[in-house]
């Protein structure tokens, strides 16, 4: 028996064989062919190139593939200066050009990503193994978003496209099938096309796919084309791009609700295709609302399958809405007890000893009252409605405690949605996770962890002197396979206790009892063992909220970066009941995380006005190392815009980077901290 990843020749079929530990890849042996191609200048002739091409079988474990690859290898020597053709066509014998339209599609894509001076042009494309409907147009670009060993890739499908698969074993070579026949048909079902720069990068190509491929591409059955309303679309475009890019490649029509004046109500070649419409309309949470979303939806001169929102204050309005047009929504009331701190905590098994209280006069009777328990500090104080952890607090003392309430009671005390009550609950000393959930039916579609590393009111003496604002998120989390489980199995019962069934979830807690804790060894600040750890104790989840949506933009981006797994597709096919294409997308790379990733978060921390161009630009043009580790960026902030410093009562930040490292989450920390210590700004 071979050993894993020897490769051997087998002479009776001229073929090779790489034996892996999970799979088997068959690269048949290479044959030859040309293509003529048409310049269409008066000074070039017609030109033949020279392609060597294989058709590889991959047998994947413990389910079929559901695609196959052919290899060409293009002789590059004779197109010097050619970058593209008027048309292209196999000649079979006899000179006889296999003339179509796709092989010029192709053979143009190839010419125009060739890297110049190269003697070769290798390239594998993508072939459906069975017929069906794509589900997403763009899979192949996003499953294979961080390989590092290709050069470029090319998707060639339409939304919902029927795929036809070739007949493989009839293009055998018998009955007169030539190699250039063979080629020709089989180039007809190409769905993709990826360059790589050398021979090997093939062998790798192919075995990562196996990985990055390992979901259900292909439906059985046709995708009708629906159209959804999404209330409150981003600040701008690259705010939320990627969740247009989504229902653009799911075939989804997408009509934004707005405010006048929003990016997307203006024509603009960048982003025309994404949206099909825009209804400018107040969104303001108010007790009117409901009735403006419903009256526009009404107005729309096209049917409307789903209303879609990442809206926080809009939550419970626009499930209203839903329920009065007669469209898919979790309960309104799920939403109200998500949206409201204090009766989520009351759902939990363990409240925690939380309280609530409305006012400062209120905090004071509660703490005189002979009926309850005395406090015991440390405790966090956030006001029951609130998002981006806003006026949150940790306390020390009574006097800290008054102070935070009277500041949290204030926060939305006016507003269309007055709100002064204040939740009260223990400060929990353990590590602080994001757990994000794919729920569908009731059942866990896909489930992953991150670490939310201590934030500076972790460790303020004076709440004044540190907020709760992300600053910096891992994944995947360093917590033991124990602790995960555990939070997975309780933040999933929660879910189900405040009434949601389908979609997707961003959830905050900590671990109480954890075998990890943060400390900072060799100037780095990571999980390490907890020296104070009581084994005696089982390690608990302790909720700290429920958003019933994906989490924020680049923490969504993260996980789809990371897994392969794109929260805001899943989020849009979950209100349209398509559950068959959102538990497809609902499955990771089979290997699970690519890498570890930490997104970093620059936070405002002085006022005034923007004087650098672009910091987040500037940091990666000084840096190439720090370039080369970053798979994802923004900046948000540009020269010329106003900062409102730390004290600002909106979340706000200058810049995130996702830094990213396939040697080791040490790495990927020491690699994010030099993103902290080296990014620089200028106000004026």
């Amino acid at each position: 028996m071979c050993r894993p990843d020897a490769v051997t020749a087998c002479p009776a079929c001229i073929c090779f064989i790489l034996f892996t530990q999970s799979f088997l890849i068959i690269m048949l042996g290479s044959q030859i062919c040309q293509f003529k191609l048409n310049t269409g200048s008066s000074a070039t002739k017609d030109v033949l190139i020279t392609v060597s091409w294989a058709l590889n079988t991959v047998v994947a474990e413990p389910t079929q593939s559901l695609h196959r690859t052919v290899d060409l290898v293009i002789d590059a020597s004779t197109l010097d200066g050619i970058t593209s053709c008027q048309s292209a066509a196999i000649v079979d014998k006899n000179d006889a050009p296999l003339q179509d339209e796709f092989t010029s599609t192709l053979i143009n894509h190839i010419l125009r990503h060739r890297v110049p001076g190269s003697s070769e042009i290798i390239v594998k494309l993508i072939l459906p193994s069975k017929d069906g409907f794509c589900i997403r147009s763009d899979f192949l670009e996003r499953r294979l978003d961080g390989y590092q060993h290709i050069s470029h890739i090319q998707g060639f499908l339409m939304p919902r496209q029927e795929i036809k698969a070739p007949r493989f074993e009839s293009q055998n070579g018998a009955n007169g099938v030539t190699s250039a026949l063979r080629l020709h048909h089989l180039l007809q079902h190409v769905t993709g096309a990826i360059h790589v720069p050398t021979m090997q990068r093939l062998g790798d190509l192919e075995k990562e796919l196996v990985n990055r491929l390992s979901f259900p591409w292909i439906s059985p059955v046709a995708i009708p084309e629906k159209r959804i309303v999404w209330v409150k679309g981003y600040e701008d475009l690259e705010s939320g791009r990627r969740i247009w890019e989504a229902a653009y490649a799911l075939g989804i029509k997408v009509v934004i609700i707005d405010q006048e004046g929003s990016w997307a109500q203006k024509d603009d070649p960048r982003w025309n295709h994404l949206r099909e419409a825009f209804i400018p309309t107040s969104i303001a949470a108010d007790a009117g609302f409901t009735d403006r979303i419903v009256a526009a939806v009404r107005n729309y001169d096209k049917p409307v399958d789903a209303l879609v929102t990442i809206y926080n204050a809009g939550c419970v309005a626009i499930a209203r809405a839903c329920e009065i047009l007669g469209l898919w929504t979790s309960p309104p009331e799920s939403f109200i007890i998500a949206g409201d701190k204090y009766k989520s905590r009351e759902l939990e098994l363990d409240n925690g000893e939380a309280f609530k209280v409305s006012s400062v006069d209120a905090l004071y009777a509660r703490l005189q009252s002979k009926d309850h328990e005395p406090v015991n500090y440390p405790l966090i104080v956030k006001p029951c409605m609130g998002w981006g952890s806003e006026c949150v607090a940790k306390v020390q003392n009574e006097e800290q405690l008054v102070e935070a309430v009277a500041r949290a009671s204030g926060r939305h005390e006016a507003g269309p949605n007055p709100r002064t009550d204040v939740m009260v609950e223990p400060y929990i000393d353990g590590p602080e996770v994001d757990a994000n959930f794919v729920l569908i039916d009731g059942e866990v579609a896909f489930f992953e962890m991150a670490d939310d590393f201590p934030k500076l009111g972790d460790n303020a003496t004076n709440p004044a002197d540190g907020s709760f604002l992300e600053t910096s998120m891992v994944l995947p989390t360093g917590l033991s396979s124990e602790e995960i489980e555990v939070s997975k199995n309780s933040v999933h019962q929660t879910l189900l206790r405040q009434g949601f069934r389908t979609g997707v979830y961003h959830c905050e807690g900590r671990i109480r009892y954890s075998s990890k804790a943060y400390d900072t060894r060799d100037g780095l600040t990571n999980l390490y063992p907890n020296d104070t750890h009581d084994s005696q104790k089982k390690p608990s989840f302790y909720l700290h909220e429920v958003n019933a949506r994906p989490g924020g933009y680049f923490v969504s981006s993260a996980t789809m970066l990371t897994y392969g797994v794109d929260y805001y597709g899943i989020h849009i096919l979950s209100h349209l009941g398509d559950l068959d294409r959102a538990r497809a997308l609902s499955v990771p790379y089979a290997d699970g995380a690519q890498w570890w990733l930490e997104v970093v978060v620059m936070h405002e921390d002085k006022p005034g006005m923007m004087k650098t161009e672009d910091s987040g630009k500037l940091l990666l043009d000084t840096y190439p190392d720090i370039r080369a580790a970053v798979a994802d960026y923004k900046t948000h902030r540009k020269k010329g815009e106003r900062l409102y410093g730390p004290t600002a009562t909106l979340f706000s930040y200058l810049a995130y980077f996702s830094v990213v490292s396939r040697e080791s989450r040490e790495d990927c920390l020491r690699m994010a901290q030099k993103v902290r210590d080296k990014f620089t700004y200028e106000i004026e």
